[in-house]
């Protein structure tokens, strides 16, 4: 009878394990970028590079990338009458290099990309910012420092999510991003918001408004509160991101990820039910269980709330 008793005891122990409990959700699922794709996409921009380089651009499209890299230069510089002359130079030259169709103007934008991931790896090797980095991409280096991008001078980017924030740079400059051939690919985007999603941050004006708050701390409660503000901040600005990843991306856990993403930010309530819509949709697999568990943790959450 005893000997028959451990398999029972066993079998209990077991199923008790395998029961949900409340556990506080930590960290957000990152997007994973198919490799082959990500080459793929590099070799078309490098043919695209090469292409330019053999066949001459037409005038109006060279005229526009000299603008570029002019603007581009007089950007660092914070002379705003010279910003605004250059950028006044870039909309007169836009029209005619447009009308050449769409074509030139990607070989443009590849030969500007592939010099841009070059000065980047030049720039990661000697922490020396060139004037030719600051051409093509004007406050990169002090944009990337910003959000926290840059540890000394190693880039937290790799090729592809640099190649995506050059894409979604050049594009919104000129205003071409509604057209679907100058969009970056699904996976260049993937390789992109997992370097949002690992290394999150407030917003700019949040993270003003939190420092000005450190500043003026006067014990460790203040500080306690404005850590768990920036933490909040932190979380909305992530939910953000998800969102529009989940847009864009069906294969992204859009709902599990928004769970852990407003528990974070405290909205127990929004995250309990977003929870039950990922496990609604998603009753197994490799999710559920803790989808089961962080529903607990955000029903119990939102009880004491």
């Amino acid at each position: 009878m005893r000997l028959a008793v451990v398999p029972v005891g066993v079998a209990v122990l077991f199923g008790l394990l395998l029961l949900p409990r409340a556990v506080v959700p930590e960290g957000i699922p990152v997007p994973i970028a198919d490799a082959r794709e990500l080459a793929r996409v590099a070799a078309a921009d490098h043919d695209l590079a090469e292409r330019a380089r053999r066949e001459p651009l037409p005038g109006s499209v060279r005229a526009l990338g000299s603008a570029l890299r002019q603007f581009h230069t007089i950007e660092t510089r914070d002379d705003l009458r010279a910003i605004g002359d250059a950028r006044r130079t870039v909309d007169e030259v836009l029209p005619p290099a447009l009308e050449g169709g769409e074509e030139p103007l990607l070989r443009l934008r590849a030969v500007q990309l592939e010099g841009f991931l070059e000065e980047t790896r030049r720039f990661e090797s000697t922490g020396v910012e060139s004037p030719e980095l600051a051409a093509l991409a004007g406050g990169f280096v002090r944009s990337m420092r910003s959000e926290g991008w840059i540890d000394g001078s190693k880039v937290a980017a790799g090729p592809a999510a640099l190649a995506a924030l050059f894409k979604q740079m050049w594009n919104a400059f000129l205003g071409l991003e509604s057209r679907p051939a100058f969009a970056p690919s699904l996976d260049e985007e993937r390789a992109l918001y997992a370097l949002y999603l690992a290394r999150p941050h407030a917003s700019p004006r949040v993270r003003t408004v939190l420092e000005a708050r450190r500043r003026g701390a006067r014990d460790a409660r203040d500080c306690r509160d404005v850590a768990e503000a920036e933490s909040k901040a932190i979380a909305r600005w992530s939910l953000e991101k998800i969102m529009r990843l989940g847009a864009m991306d069906p294969s992204y856990p859009l709902a599990y990820a928004r769970g852990m993403a407003t528990f974070q930010a405290g909205d127990y309530v929004t995250s309990a039910s977003s929870f039950r819509e990922w496990l609604s949709a998603h009753p197994d697999g490799p999710l559920a269980l803790r989808a089961r568990s962080y529903l607990r943790a955000a029903a119990l959450y939102a009880r004491l709330d």
